[in-house]
């Protein structure tokens, strides 16, 4: 036995030993965490293990038990107290038994405020915000009705109509924008209201403001080539939506803070943010340059095709694509177009044509038409010339002829999900990444891969490692999970770039051969290895690690094999299709 099918043979032992359980009747738990609950929802659900060859009965209904000894039901509850007996017996008549009770109440009603108070405000944007002269900031408050709201400057608040707020009264709204004279010394904002008996509530926010007042534009550079822009300082447990990276030393007009985000003026119409590690301000603070665009250039050589244009600085820029026809548009912010600018095509092979574009006043745009779909493409700076590297498609469209990236997800202390039978989610992804990665060498692949061993790898270097290697594709490797361990099961795919939506069309078609249920081909998808330009990329979530059905099927040797022969088949469909 070679060490590879040693190596794999030792991590298919961790996962299947959970899976071993003697015949003495037993419980073990995933849904609910303790014996008695309170709870606020009344879809609930009760889900675990047992021991082999055990039978499952709730309430003395039989639940369906899995080959790997897992169960999951889903239960509606009333208001008040529910009371579920969970037996377990095994197959000699030995029973085990828990009793688990849920106090369900719930969520109260909104009511209209009896007592003269004001109940909440909320003030966006949210958090800490250091503010710029024609800003503005809207406010919601609930309180007593019928009163006298006002709020910064005294500027008064609008009662809504009872009509607009589910018919309870007392809500008020309004808004402000910040005027050159308005002085915030990094305080909490008041509201006050007024009763007709002459009381008075008040109620100060919860976050700080000031305003930013700068003689000339607040101005700060990237710090690296890691750095990125993101539509808003809020997000979900993917962070907030990246809207791109940009090179090292890209000069940015700061235009406020919300929280650890700079806000960043792009162009007149757009605005965006960025984490305040990423920027460094102690640079000579200067009137913001003028950049006008009259020199250009595009040509070839033997590695990709290029387009230049001459800038006065490093400026912002952003990206996206078409798929059909191939095009790659790269807005940058703060130019201006001379008239009549243009290039000529000196030796490209997939450029076929390049238009010039200003869209608005002070966004500069370049439309780069394509002879295939892009395969991956690069903005960057050399010296204050912002460059586009455009790849092209490889002559022979074979995985011989390919470098793939293969990202096993988690590892070490990011353990990932955890199924019904204690697999964790780390160790299915580094099986299925190295059957993989076999498989793709047997087709004279080359591959990639951040992990090949149990261990830890921060998401920060995965992403820093495929971007210097610049595979031709890359694909991340996972299982999804969810907190609705009955309903919510299938394959998924997910991309966040247009020009990634063909490879992981073309994989998730596949995987449904397998019978999995389709949860989808899903777009503009957050995830850090789903963000570079520089190669079509798919995170396959293979199927839900947290169904006990779907985790039976991973489980399983052979259905193993069989999702990794579907993913090979895939990626070859997508290289077909690209060559037609």
């Amino acid at each position: 036995m070679n060490r590879s099918a040693k190596f794999l043979l030792q991590i298919f032992t961790v996962i299947v030993i959970p899976l071993w359980a003697s015949g003495q009747a037993s419980i073990r738990l995933s849904q609910p965490s303790r014996e008695v609950s309170n709870v606020s929802t009344a879809r609930q659900f009760i889900a675990g293990r047992t021991c082999a060859g055990c039978k499952i009965t709730i309430n003395n209904d039989t639940a369906y038990v899995y080959s790997t000894g897992t169960f999951a039901v889903k239960q509606e509850l009333t208001p008040g107290k529910s009371t579920f007996v969970v037996t377990a017996e095994s197959p000699n008549g030995q029973t085990y038994t828990k009793t688990l009770v849920y106090y369900y109440a719930p969520p109260p009603a909104p009511r209209v405020t009896t007592a003269f108070r004001i109940d909440f405000i909320e003030i966006s944007p949210r958090g800490n915000l250091q503010l710029m002269p024609g800003d503005t900031l809207h406010i919601k408050m609930k309180g007593y009705p019928g009163g006298q709201a006002s709020w910064f400057n005294n500027t008064p608040l609008k009662e809504m109509p009872a009509s607009q707020t589910n018919g309870i009264a007392g809500y008020y709204s309004g808004s402000y924008i910040i005027q050159p004279r308005d002085s915030m010394l990094n305080g909490k904002l008041q509201v006050i209201l007024r009763g007709q008996g002459g009381e008075t509530a008040i109620l100060g926010s919860t976050y700080r403001y000031s305003v930013m007042r700068n003689e000339v534009p607040l101005t700060g550079r990237t710090i690296d080539n890691m750095t990125y822009l993101t539509s808003s300082p809020d997000g979900d447990r993917l962070g907030p939506n990246k809207i791109g990276y940009l090179d090292r030393d890209v000069l940015l007009h700061i235009t406020g803070k919300q929280g650890d985000y700079y806000k960043v003026r792009l162009s007149s119409k757009q605005t965006a943010f960025i984490p305040e590690p990423l920027v460094d301000t102690e640079i000579p603070q200067e009137a913001l340059p003028v950049s006008i665009v009259d020199d250009a250039k595009v040509w070839g050589d033997d590695k990709a095709d290029y387009v230049s244009v001459a800038l006065s600085d490093k400026l912002p820029y952003t990206s996206t694509q078409v798929v059909t026809p191939g095009k790659i548009i790269v807005d940058v912010h703060g130019a201006y177009m001379e008239q009549g600018v243009n290039a000529l095509l000196q030796g490209t092979r997939e450029i076929t044509g390049i238009a010039f574009q200003q869209p608005a006043h002070d966004i500069f745009r370049m439309v780069i038409s394509l002879k295939h779909a892009p395969w991956g493409y690069q903005v960057y700076y050399e010296n204050n010339r912002i460059t586009v590297k455009v790849k092209r498609v490889p002559e022979k469209l074979s995985l011989a002829n390919l470098v793939i990236g293969i990202d096993p997800g988690h590892g070490g202390g990011n353990p990932g999900a955890v199924g019904l039978t204690g697999v964790y989610e780390k160790q299915l992804t580094l099986t299925l990444s190295l059957l993989l990665k076999a498989a793709l060498e047997r087709e004279g692949a080359k591959v990639i891969i951040s992990r090949t061993t149990e261990r830890f790898v921060p998401n920060e270097d995965r992403l820093s490692l495929f971007r210097r290697a610049n595979p031709d594709l890359l694909l991340s490797i996972h299982l999804n999970s969810s907190g609705n361990p009955v309903d919510a099961y299938g394959t998924a795919t997910y991309y966040k770039h247009p020009f990634c939506e063909p490879l992981n069309a073309a994989i998730h078609q596949r995987l449904l051969e397998t019978g999995l249920r389709d949860f989808g081909n899903n777009s503009d998808f957050n995830f850090i290895l789903n963000n570079p330009t520089e190669f079509p990329d798919a995170l396959i979530e293979t199927l839900f690690l947290s169904n006990p059905g779907d985790e039976e099927k991973i489980l399983n040797p052979a259905f193993q094999q069989q999702l990794i022969s579907k993913i090979v088949l895939g990626l070859k469909d997508y290289l077909k299709n690209l060559g037609m």
